[in-house]
């Protein structure tokens, strides 16, 4: 693998960054394939 002519201090670097890249499109992912809010004006409703 390529990173194994790079200084260890790279490497680790990379290696965080793949974890942190990983975890920030599981987390985008799932909120824009999450269900949509209800966008109902609940303060135009009639009072009863």
């Amino acid at each position: 693998m390529f990173l194994n002519y790079l200084p260890s201090e790279i490497v680790e670097v990379v290696g965080l960054t793949m974890i942190f890249s990983f975890l920030v499109g599981t987390i985008l992912m799932l909120l824009f394939t999450s269900d949509q809010a209800n966008t109902k004006n609940l303060y135009l409703k009639k009072a009863k």
